[in-house]
């Protein structure tokens, strides 16, 4: 049988993420990848985010500038230290279901260098 947290549990632990990402002196980053290919990195807010319902939610706006050119297809968070704490996450373009969902004003994943990024919405679901 699976275990299953209450979502006052499920909170705790998805603002544990968010702790550890606002830990430092500076601001956390959102990455957009391309296979292993940096497209771009957005610099959070603090506190990064917050979590209710069992969602963990990251606070906007959320803009950049891409330094690579690619389909994005996934996310990470990091720590001010460039050290990983979320890797995996799924990128895509409004309705795609994505966990982070974004925007070039072309509503296409594909990423041109020097191109604007806005992150429309950027959640984790707990469990």
């Amino acid at each position: 049988m699976s275990v299953i947290y209450s979502i006052p549990c499920i909170n705790s632990r998805l603002l544990g993420v968010v702790t550890t990402i606002d830990a430092g002196a500076g601001n956390g980053l959102l990455v957009l990848l391309a296979g292993s290919t940096v497209i771009c990195s957005i610099t959070l807010q603090k506190p990064s985010g917050t979590a209710s319902g069992g969602v963990l939610t990251f606070t906007a706006p959320l803009l950049g500038t891409a330094a690579a050119a690619g389909s994005v297809t996934t996310a990470q968070l990091l720590d001010s230290t460039g050290a990983v704490v979320v890797s995996g996450l799924t990128a895509g373009i409004p309705l795609s279901g994505a966990d982070v969902i974004i925007s070039n004003g072309l509503n296409s994943t594909f990423i041109n260098t020097a191109q604007s990024v806005q992150i429309l919405s950027a959640q984790i679901t707990g469990s």
